[in-house]
């Protein structure tokens, strides 16, 4: 069974308070694990050039057509199977995996592999706040690491560029 643990309104706007409005606004944004989309709306707030979710749930799926209503691309899969068939480069991409999966790992070599952060972009990874993760990981640097309640925001930003 699936617990789905929507990320808190007080870490959504934490999330948004990080980063520049322009950044969002000319960015395009991948939300995977997406769950019911409350990071994706927050985003949505400041019109970034696009945002993608990709998410397994159908219930979930169902709910972020609701919301969305075309106005943003929703993927329904497994997050492994899809990024690499995802054709186009992310300026942010933000992952909540289920906390105790603790996926860190496999989801930056596969962001990593795919080629689809643009140069200079931006990881955001939310996870439980006792999960230590590197401050260097493959070509991802640490720049922003805090801790709200029970869940921590790790901000990676992508050294150099994507393609070398």
């Amino acid at each position: 069974m699936d617990y789905m643990r929507p990320t808190t309104s007080k870490v959504r706007l934490a999330i948004t308070s990080m980063l520049s409005r322009e950044l969002i606004e000319k960015s395009k944004i991948l939300d995977i694990f997406a769950g019911i989309g409350s990071v994706s709306e927050e985003f949505d707030k400041f019109s970034p050039k696009k945002i993608v979710m990709i998410e397994k749930n159908i219930k979930n799926i169902k709910v972020l057509e609701k919301k969305f209503k075309n106005k943003h691309e929703i993927i329904k899969g497994n997050v492994y199977s899809l990024i690499p068939k995802l054709n186009e480069k992310f300026n942010i991409i933000f992952a909540d995996p289920p906390y105790e999966h603790r996926e860190f790992p496999k989801i930056t070599d596969s962001i990593s592999e795919s080629k689809i952060i643009a140069e200079d972009g931006l990881f955001i990874y939310e996870h439980y706040k006792d999960y230590k993760l590197p401050n260097q990981y493959a070509d991802f640097k640490k720049v922003r690491d805090k801790k709200y309640g029970d869940s921590r925001l790790s901000i990676y930003k992508l050294e150099g560029e994507a393609d070398g």
